[in-house]
């Protein structure tokens, strides 16, 4: 075992918990600079309306690359228990399988996406102000989408081996690239949203490429020539386990779609306000993904290990850490809302700073909500609980969806993040719910 895998069967669980969060919310963080770097320099050097732009076409760009995320966390928990139960030809075996798997879907939705933006986008009620730009960052982008389903699920199989430092190099070196290429591309020789684009693929691409590289030499566990094949019954077992997670993470942004849809009628102003806190809350709520991605993967290397007693211990940590960093980031994002906004546009764009700022006031009462249901859904997820978390949290996305859609004619923007809180209720009386029945059942620590 290389050193920088970890084996979570063994000693502190908060200590598991915390080396394998901070180097993975550190990689997130840079990967969502990605898309808040465009942000930032479309919206400071081509303005408002390529600001836009950019936004409007991301959901559409994030429900694909979610899917295959979602694959990637749910064989994850399958190459955690193998991991966990020294089953290394099952872990190679099923890390070829996942590898496959990822290059077929993520193929055929670039070509799908590439075909059907501009139908896609008016179906979103797109402005024609912004149309043309938008279906051209999002064919640019989606030519990437190989390469960039490739890093991530190289770094679930790092993740799921309890390394999380490989894919935060990889992510360091993509973000870098892109901030440089974003600069040179948009503000230095002007070519606007398609300059954001083109720098969003060519840094995703370095980072998929070092992270074959680094993983290859570094964890040798995952690559021996006699093991690695698709094998046909993980084929099938990683489908069950990957389709609801896959539909879960691309409905996360399905719903953000819909909202977003709900939000274009209202002006290019309330569209780059929207979009700018968009950026935000990723940054805000990456800690606690990542934190309850260090629970899944704990927990599952112990259910593979047969530990129960480390099983409940992991949820408990997960869980107290999730509540304390939630209630942390709802006073910082209330208290700075308001420069928070300014790093988006210029001073210019008064009313986007303005109905940004209360969005942000708003959101800022309940961070903690996501942090409990992230802490819950990490457990469910590592005891294969898939369908569950998907369940819930399209009814969270359908929830929010309509609550923005009956508020915003009455409400505007402040419409979103009400809606946010509805749904956010919703998922955590339906979680809380299962989790007391199933300690009530013997059922919550079972093998």
């Amino acid at each position: 075992m290389h050193k920088s895998a970890r084996n979570m069967t063994e000693g502190s669980v908060v200590r598991h918990l915390l080396r394998y969060s901070i180097p993975a919310i550190l990689g997130d963080l840079f990967q969502v600079t990605y898309n808040t770097v465009d942000s930032v320099i479309v919206g400071q050097y081509a303005g408002a309306g390529a600001l836009a732009a950019v936004g409007v076409a991301s959901p559409l760009m994030s429900i694909a690359m979610f899917f295959i995320i979602g694959m990637g966390i749910g064989a994850s928990v399958l190459m955690s228990e193998f991991y966990g139960a020294g089953d290394g030809r099952s872990l190679r075996r099923e890390f070829a399988t996942t590898l496959a798997m990822g290059a077929a879907f993520s193929a055929a939705i670039a070509l799908s996406l590439f075909m059907l933006a501009e139908p896609l986008l008016r179906l979103c009620r797109t402005p024609e102000a912004i149309l043309g730009d938008t279906a051209g960052y999002l064919r640019i982008v989606a030519l990437g989408m190989i390469v960039t389903s490739l890093y991530n699920i190289l770094a679930a199989a790092s993740r799921s081996i309890g390394d999380t430092l490989t894919p935060l190099i990889c992510l360091v070196a993509g973000s870098l690239t892109n901030v440089g290429l974003d600069l040179l591309f948009v503000a230095v020789w002007g070519w606007g949203v398609a300059g954001a684009a083109y720098a969003t693929v060519i840094s995703q691409a370095i980072a998929a490429v070092l992270c074959a590289v680094l993983l290859r030499r570094n964890e040798p566990v995952l690559f021996s020539r006699a093991d690695f094949s698709v094998d046909r019954g993980l084929f099938r077992r990683t489908l069950r386990f990957s389709a609801p997670s896959a539909m879960q993470q691309a409905g996360v942004y399905v719903g953000k779609l819909l909202v977003q849809s709900a939000v274009n009628p209202l002006g290019v102003s309330a569209i780059a306000a929207f979009n700018a806190v968009n950026r935000l809350d990723d940054y805000a709520l990456i800690p606690e993904r990542d934190i309850s991605g260090g629970e899944t993967v704990l927990v599952a290397q112990n259910h593979g290990a047969g530990r129960t007693d480390r099983m409940r211990k992991g949820f408990q940590a997960a869980m107290l850490l999730e509540v304390v960093y939630g209630l942390i980031v709802s006073v910082a994002i209330f208290a700075l809302a308001e420069p928070l906004m300014g790093l988006f546009v210029a001073k210019e764009e008064a009313e986007v700073v303005r109905l940004g700022v209360r969005y942000l006031r708003l959101m800022g009462f309940f961070y903690f909500m996501p942090g409990i249901t992230n802490g819950l859904q990490g457990y469910m997820r590592s005891i294969g609980k898939m369908n569950i978390t998907m369940y819930v949290t399209y009814s969270q996305m359908f929830t929010r969806a309509i609550f923005t859609y009956i508020l915003i004619g009455s409400l505007g923007l402040d419409a979103v993040p009400l809606a946010c809180v509805a749904g956010w209720i919703l998922m955590m009386v339906w979680e809380i719910g299962l989790m007391v029945k199933w300690r009530r059942d013997g059922r919550l620590y079972r093998l």
